[in-house]
């Protein structure tokens, strides 16, 4: 790795364990073992480092997500085949374990440092669940939802419980339950969905 990747991967180790505001340069370039001032030949200041790691996080978030084009030719397959995907992309994701520190970051974060809970809000929640809302209007369209549920309110449902999940595990549980987090977040987020698209599909479809 060069200088610039050190202190990027540095920097998410550090804002992961003490918070982006107990973290100085001078602490990120004595972990990387240069100069302070060295920082700023790659980087103008901290916030441009923080905002390089969330533009890394949602470009990896995004980087399977199952084509919109691509999600119509598949609409045959029905919902397992769409949250299945979605989860094992999701998933694979956060077991690289500097994801893993980023999520957490985002959490911690976003309770005081205004760039974070805008970046939370927009990129992580809003946009996936209209990602939703449109394979579920294209589900209504073919006739395998039913026609009067309101796919915003169905999507939030989904999206929200997975939400909770995560906020439990960074805020409540962590990292006491480190070790089977993702085992059981797949589980119970599976159970959720079922049960959810259950009630709003047309008898029959899966």
């Amino acid at each position: 790795m060069n200088n610039k990747e050190k202190i990027f991967h540095v920097s998410i180790d550090l804002f992961s364990k003490y918070g982006y505001d107990g973290v100085s340069i001078r602490q990120i370039a004595g972990e990387v073992g240069i100069k302070e001032s060295s920082i700023y030949n790659h980087y103008s200041n901290k916030q441009e480092i923080l905002t390089t790691i969330l533009n890394y996080y949602v470009e990896e978030m995004v980087s399977d997500e199952i084509p919109l084009d691509q999600a119509s030719l598949n609409m045959d397959r029905g919902f397992d085949f769409f949250y299945q995907a979605g989860c094992d992309a999701f998933l694979s994701k956060l077991e690289e374990e500097e994801m893993m520190k980023i999520t957490r970051l985002l959490f911690i974060e976003s309770y005081h440092n205004d760039e974070v809970r805008d970046f939370l809000k927009k990129s992580i929640i809003e946009a996936p669940i209209e990602g939703w809302i449109v394979l579920f209007d294209m589900m209504k369209a073919k006739n395998l939802i039913k026609s009067d549920c309101d796919t915003r309110q169905l999507s939030e449902s989904f999206f929200y419980y997975g939400m909770f999940l995560l906020y439990e595990h960074f805020f409540l549980n962590y990292p006491e339950d480190d070790g089977k987090f993702l085992e059981d977040f797949m589980r119970k987020t599976q159970s959720h969905a079922r049960m959810i698209f259950d009630s709003v599909k047309i008898g029959g479809i899966e």
